[in-house]
């Protein structure tokens, strides 16, 4: 094309919808559907720790106000469920070694969401109280059960 031809209006219309074709076929692409549902299942991760973080943080007022087996139990399950959740999504474990000649193996933990590993130590030191209380409480069934055998 040269300085000098111009183009009419009608090349110009069509030049821009074979444009908006073009981003539409980049929608629909196997790397855009994966990456908009590996970001919303990130969010859905974020909000279900932060509603364990605010559960856990109700029950254990409760379970400060009310030392009780079902507060307990309930506290402690929840403790349990944001370690397996944190555990399963910010750390990686990888093994290293092994051959023949030498079997010894190494695991290395990666941590991949700081932000959830920071949240996670946040919560342990903010229920610490709470967590030797439980401990207490496990400490005493156990003198019980060997009272009773």
């Amino acid at each position: 094309m040269r300085i000098s031809d111009r183009l009419s209006s009608r090349d110009v219309d069509k030049k821009g919808k074979q444009e908006s074709l073009s981003r539409s076929d980049v929608a629909g692409s196997p790397f855009v559907r994966t990456l908009t549902r590996n970001r919303s299942e990130f969010e859905n991760y974020e909000q279900e720790l932060q509603v364990l973080k605010d559960e856990l943080d109700k029950v254990g007022n409760e379970l400060e106000r009310e030392p009780t087996i079902a507060n307990f139990r309930t506290f402690r399950d929840l403790i349990g469920r944001i370690t397996k959740n944190v555990t399963s999504h910010a750390y990686r474990l990888q093994r290293v070694g092994g051959t023949t000649l030498n079997p010894r193996c190494f695991e290395i933990i990666t941590v991949i969401d700081r932000e959830a590993d920071n949240l996670y130590r946040l919560i342990m030191t903010e229920n610490k109280d709470r967590l030797a209380i439980t401990n207490k409480i496990l400490e005493l069934k156990g003198l019980v059960v060997d009272l009773k055998i």
